[in-house]
């Protein structure tokens, strides 16, 4: 009786649950709406729609929806009564109630109380590239992103705000699907190895009160990364693939005199010597002529090439009421444009979740990548490598001898010994291979409908082998030995290291709504340990080049270690909102790290952000003028943890020593002290800002100003030679960060021609504060290093050196002006900064900056039926760039080949040149090829990053095929500068070094791609 008095009410309670029907609109006019997923929060109830956009669906009231669809915002719409709905689903990120990942959770858009900015991956699924920083260049505001070298998959330079430390990195944190990523980095996370073709968004926290919940580590952003979800009640699979061709554009490439100037440049040159060194020797015959030469070999363009690349990835995702998962299955391969490079991935990635029931969720995410990298990282660029061999070598010689074999010496005569950099290139075999695995399993239980607790268990786990060989034919650098080499010179060596990271995350979190209040709660408690292993072996002294391996090394030497750090944290947050309009987050988290002290190993970021929806109030008048306006402030704390481990205590190290005749194994401390006391590196920030919507949403405007003070420093400190130690881990100073940030959406013309543009555009400032007494500067003091200063008072990292004055042109301007000690008429002449009357190195100063004062992007988006044309600009400006090349290409001792400007030099009272180029005459020539203000370019570049144009079947044109979009496209299109090298967005060294910032030293060139792809839906 009782069963069927339960199964009546339950029939009857089916009787009475309303439907909810509607329809669906999507932004893009042209694009089929069906397969709309539509599922109940915190429910498995789930629809799609069909061909005209309509869904109905059976359930209790209230409910909130979750509209999403694959390249479109997920949007949630709270649904009181059974009237029909209208949604008009973005795929921007313009919508008030698009879904948004947050710092461990989502919030809606309009409800967001600090500088967050979402982008979707979709919208730059044209542009190419193995690194994920590329789609979104230009794309947010206040995110400045630089192609610092054009290594395959390494070239992409991050910082958000201008983010700045002396060396505790400023590469964001990046968290992809809740995972903190540590990477055998933890200043970077190694970002290089996540696979664009997982992602389905970005979100960019910007602020402090954004970012504070993931404290320590948080100080320079962090920019969470949600990878591609199945759909409920949708089955896809989709083909996404490209193949291009790179070039490197003629405009920037090494200016170096061609066969003929070089021939005539060094006549002249032994003619000087005869003329005013005593020289008795003849003019060497192969410059007595030069009118025999033509243009000769130009050795930059015989490394390069034209390189392909290609990217293929497959998608297949499938949800249903129960089960939801996603696999993509992704191959890239990239040859590079310097001669033997390669960059091969292989990813997979599976995202899955399970629902028995209503209130359990179970996901496991799985993520293996395997890379191979053959001459990326070793010999191709850098000081003296194979690019500076290139521009280095005497364009007076053949790659080829008559007889098709290597020209093997470069070098004309009085010269430094060059080897061929294109048989140098072939033949270097540096082979790097990882191979990475992100794992990601988590359990969630609705306790009560309003009550979750949610357990995460992380897995990062990483192994990397370095192999290469230095054989009987190695010879790069300048001076390097003749070849062949004796055997007994051949080097090879071998270095490994892995690393495990685990990361348990528990949260429980609580929502409540009572009338007109909203509030949200969340407490968490996360561990963390993270170690690596690292070994190397090196060998020496090998028979021949046949047998490589190190086991084939007469001498063997090897080394192994391992290191470890821990953190615990607890964090909670309190979201709260009175009315939907005024809005309130609070946020804690307290981190304990075991790479400091004992005193000072726990550390607090707070924040506290505010929001006030003023259009919701009675007193705004209702009007498509304004159509939204939201003011929001905000103030928090963050950290930064790098400084390496162990820093904290003093090192011990083996060291052998001779007692009783006999050499006996012992140890000795490190040269650098440790410091118990060194604490954590604390950004507090400040972030004032507003969201305003004009037009019917048609324009979105948002502003913020933000200002930033980090505090404690991370810095290592020289120390006297008589303490013992070279050096310390210390706390160092003050820097101050602030700037404005602009962004602007807006739908210029809709219907069957649409056309969209995104601006955004940052003005970030620093300066350091304060340095600790005894500290005047951050920075070198050597003569052929250490070009970056940072004093007090001024912006971080700060180019350093003489500003150059011109030539001493005649007998009675030397006699007049201060001079240098090997200064003579006719040599260089540099500014006299402290006017001391002599030239020496208390001469040098700030000769330049390499921070921007703006940077921008600009994306405008033309539709119409069916085709598609997407151009992306980015640009940035008010910095400089130090062309450490000039090191060289100023080098007026005969040493090597010149810039073809070196031509206009002294020679005589009455061949003078151009007065900015010094004699040859020996003795009087390093000072000009020091660094000086001549060295120092303008940075100022506008970039057409990316123009594609596309073309969509739509379904049922093919059979089989339910849409595809055919596209071609062209990558670093044109870039407009002054800058008269290859690359006005170089960093010499990229991450995290901002002792040598701003530098472009014989830089991997950036190269111009012209692409064909397909996106393919089945």
């Amino acid at each position: 009786m009782l069963l069927l008095l339960s199964l009546q009410i339950f029939v009857q309670a089916q009787d009475s649950v309303p439907t909810i029907s509607g329809t669906i609109t999507l932004s893009r006019s042209g694009d089929d709406p069906s397969g709309t997923s539509i599922n109940i929060k915190g429910k498995i109830e789930a629809t799609t729609t069909d061909k005209q956009g309509h869904f109905s669906l059976s359930t209790t009231l209230p409910a909130t929806l979750i509209i999403s669809r694959v390249n479109y915002g997920t949007q949630e719409v709270t649904v009181t009564n059974s009237q029909p709905i209208s949604i008009l689903l973005t795929e921007g990120n313009n919508n008030l109630n698009e879904v948004v990942v947050v710092s461990y959770g989502t919030r809606k858009a309009k409800d967001i109380t600090s500088a967050v900015s979402t982008f979707n991956a979709a919208q730059a699924r044209e542009i190419p590239g193995a690194e994920f920083g590329q789609k979104i260049q230009g794309r947010v505001a206040g995110v400045q992103i630089n192609m610092a070298n054009g290594r395959p998959g390494q070239g992409i330079d991050m910082r958000i705000r201008g983010a700045a430390s002396l060396s505790g990195g400023y590469q964001p944190l990046i968290v992809v699907d809740g995972q903190i990523l540590s990477g055998a980095d933890s200043k970077n996370g190694d970002m290089s190895l996540i696979n664009p073709d997982d992602i389905e968004t970005f979100t960019v926290l910007k602020d402090a009160a954004a970012a504070a919940l993931y404290g320590s580590r948080a100080a320079n952003g962090v920019i969470l990364i949600t990878t591609k979800q199945a759909k409920v009640g949708r089955t896809a699979v989709s083909l996404n693939t490209y193949y291009g061709w790179q070039k490197v554009p003629q405009k920037g490439r090494p200016n170096m005199m061609n066969a003929k100037e070089f021939a005539t440049y060094m006549k002249g040159y032994y003619e000087d010597k005869i003329t005013y060194e005593q020289y008795t020797g003849a003019i060497p015959s192969e410059y007595t002529n030069p009118d025999q030469y033509g243009e000769g070999t130009n050795w930059f363009d015989a490394i390069i090439r034209t390189a392909p690349m290609q990217n293929y990835s497959l998608n297949i995702s499938s949800g249903t009421e129960k089960v939801s998962s996603s696999s993509t299955l992704t191959f890239f391969d990239q040859d590079g444009v310097l001669l033997n490079t390669n960059l091969k991935r292989f990813a997979f990635r599976n995202n899955t979740e399970y629902r028995p029931i209503d209130r359990i969720k179970i996901g496991l995410n799985i993520a293996p990548t395997y890379q191979l990298e053959k001459n990326t990282r070793s010999y191709t660029d850098g000081n003296r490598q194979i690019i500076a061999n290139a521009t280095a070598a005497s364009p007076l010689k053949p790659v080829y001898n008559s007889d098709g074999t290597f020209d093997t010496s470069v070098r004309s005569t009085g010269m430094l010994n060059l080897n061929n950099p294109v048989q140098q290139l072939l033949l270097a075999n540096a082979q790097f291979k990882s191979l990475r695995l992100l794992g990601n399993a988590y359990a969630d239980f609705a306790i009560l409908p309003n009550l979750h607790f949610k357990t995460t268990i992380n897995g990062d786990f990483g192994t990397y082998q370095s192999d290469n060989y230095q054989g009987t034919m190695y010879g790069i650098g300048l001076s390097a030995a003749a070849l062949p080499r004796a055997t007994t010179s051949s080097t090879a060596a071998h270095s490994s290291y892995n690393y495990v990271s685990w990361l348990n995350e528990n949260t429980l979190s609580y929502n409540l709504r009572i009338e007109d209040h909203h509030l949200d709660l969340m407490a968490g408690y996360s561990s963390q340990r993270w170690t690596r292993e690292y070994r190397s072996i090196n060998g020496s002294n090998f028979a021949n080049d046949a047998v490589y391996w190190i086991s084939g090394a007469a001498t063997t030497s090897g080394t192994d270690n391992k290191e470890a750090w821990s953190m615990a944290s607890a964090l909670g947050r309190l979201n709260y909102d009175y009315k939907g309009k005024y809005l309130l987050t609070a946020t804690f988290r307290r981190d304990g790290s075991s790479r400091f002290g004992s005193d000072v190993k726990y550390a607090n970021f707070p924040s506290i952000s505010a929001g006030w929806i003023v259009s919701d109030e009675p007193f705004f008048k209702k009007n498509n003028t304004i159509s939204f306006l939201k003011l929001r402030a905000s103030y928090g704390k963050t950290g930064n943890f790098n400084i390496g481990n162990y820093t904290n205590v003093t090192n011990v190290s083996s060291s052998n020593y001779v007692f009783g005749g006999n050499l006996t194994p012992g140890e000795a401390l490190s040269t650098t002290l440790g410091n118990a006391q060194v604490t954590w590196e604390s950004s507090a920030q400040t972030d004032i800002g507003t969201d305003i919507n004009f037009l019917n949403n048609r324009i979105v405007f948002s502003y913020d100003y933000y200002n930033k003070n980090t505090t404690d420093m991370l810095y290592l400190v020289s120390l006297p030679y008589e303490s013992g130690y070279t050096n310390v881990q210390m706390n160092v100073g003050k820097l101050r960060m602030w700037g404005h940030e602009f962004s602007v959406s807006t739908r210029n013309i809709v219907g069957k021609f649409e056309w969209t543009t995104d601006l955004n555009l940052s003005l970030p400032r620093n300066k350091l504060v304060s340095l600790p007494n005894g500290i005047p500067y951050i920075g070198n003091n050597t003569t052929y290093a250490g070009y970056n200063r940072s004093v007090v008072g001024k912006p971080i990292g700060q180019f350093f050196g003489y500003v150059f004055d011109g030539v001493y042109m005649t007998q009675e301007e030397y006699n007049s002006q201060p001079k240098y000690t090997t200064s003579s008429v006719g040599s260089a002449r540099m500014k006299d900064v402290n006017n001391d009357g002599v030239i020496d190195a208390n001469d040098r100063t700030l000769i330049g900056d390499p921070n921007p004062k703006y940077n921008y992007g600009i994306t405008n988006t033309f539709r119409y039926q069916n085709f598609d044309l997407n151009i992306v600009c980015y640009g940035q400006g008010g910095n400089q760039i130090m062309n450490d090349n000039r090191a060289d290409w100023t080098n007026l001792d005969g040493a090597m080949n010149v810039a073809k400007d070196m031509m206009n030099r002294w020679r005589s009272l009455s061949d003078p040149g151009n007065g900015l180029v010094p004699r040859t005459l020996a003795n009087t020539t390093e000072l000009y090829r020091l660094a000086n203000s001549t060295w120092v370019e303008s940075g100022n570049f506008f970039a057409i990053k990316n123009i594609a144009l596309g073309y969509t079947f739509r379904q049922n044109t093919l059979k089989y095929i339910k849409s595809a979009r055919i596209y071609a496209s062209v990558q670093q299109a044109f870039v407009f500068t002054k800058y008269s090298g290859m690359n006005p967005e170089a960093n010499s060294t990229k991450d995290n070094i901002i002792g040598t910032y701003g530098q472009d030293l014989s830089t991997y060139p950036i190269p111009r791609t012209f692409m064909i792809g397909a996106n393919i839906n089945f």
